[in-house]
């Protein structure tokens, strides 16, 4: 994307791969933020380490007459962008009561799915994972990179809830938190007859908050390897699910190669 050469937009996608979604829907959650207001930046490859938080994404800011400015946290940017005056709030014209809905279904996935999501790569598909994540590692330090990550990764699950249970009861759980997305995502859609338009998580003209999450989780869940079974999941049980992705994709990201 081409910039103004005073200010500069990039962003850290843990991942080189140009034109194309990255495994993570925190990033690809960023991106679509930025495009629905129409904010240009660049890609970057980063390292997680390296960001201010230790974590994907991270931006790199430069704006006229001001320092250059490192951020952290999908969340976060968005709202420092939102106070720059960089970003619209998507969510201003929302009822409380669409507040409310908006931030339900924002926990419901970054707060519940993720975990579930981390199990199925980092567990269940452990080898896909490590070697996506670590693949400019050489192999022996791999090996040991992959070892210090997987078991501090089994202990937050544990910690955190996740990892007490069994592989059957996890995904029961993720299938109904899918199931209660596409619930709200074929209400939605009923309201847009036209084949190519897109519609938005709460019902209404305009995106909120929520479907920059919501996107994000379906199109890394589309395009990860180490997702076999969510990916088969959203294609067989909830098609409208990557229907409304679909759409989003189309719009919004016409240079990027959409999922299989």
């Amino acid at each position: 994307m081409d910039l103004k050469t005073d200010q500069r937009i990039a962003i850290y996608r843990g991942a080189d791969l140009p034109s194309q979604y990255t495994w993570s829907p925190f990033v690809s959650k960023l991106e679509l933020r930025c495009r629905l207001s129409g904010l240009k930046y660049i890609c970057e490859i980063g390292f997680a380490p390296s960001g201010p938080k230790g974590k994907i994404p991270y931006v790199e800011v430069t704006l006229p007459g001001q320092s250059q400015v490192w951020l952290s946290d999908s969340t976060l940017i968005a709202k420092d962008f939102v106070n720059k005056g960089l970003l619209r709030d998507l969510n201003a014209n929302l009822s409380p009561v669409e507040k409310g809905h908006d931030l339900a279904i924002r926990a419901l996935m970054e707060d519940k799915l993720a975990f579930y999501d981390t199990h199925e790569r980092w567990v269940k598909n452990y080898y896909v994972m490590r070697d996506h994540a670590m693949c400019k590692l050489p192999y022996p330090a791999r090996f040991i990179a992959g070892n210090l990550a997987y078991r501090g990764i089994i202990q937050r699950l544990h910690e955190q809830g996740t990892g007490r249970f069994s592989d059957a009861e996890i995904s029961i759980f993720t299938e109904e938190v899918w199931d209660a997305i596409n619930g709200l995502v074929e209400a939605s859609m009923e309201k847009k007859p036209e084949k190519e338009e897109c519609f938005w998580i709460l019902g209404g003209n305009e995106p909120s908050e929520a479907d920059t999450t919501v996107f994000g989780f379906v199109v890394a869940n589309l395009v990860s390897d180490s997702a076999p079974w969510s990916r088969n999941l959203l294609k067989t049980k909830f098609p409208n699910t990557v229907e409304y992705a679909r759409r989003v994709h189309r719009k919004f990201f016409p240079d990027y190669q959409m999922w299989d």
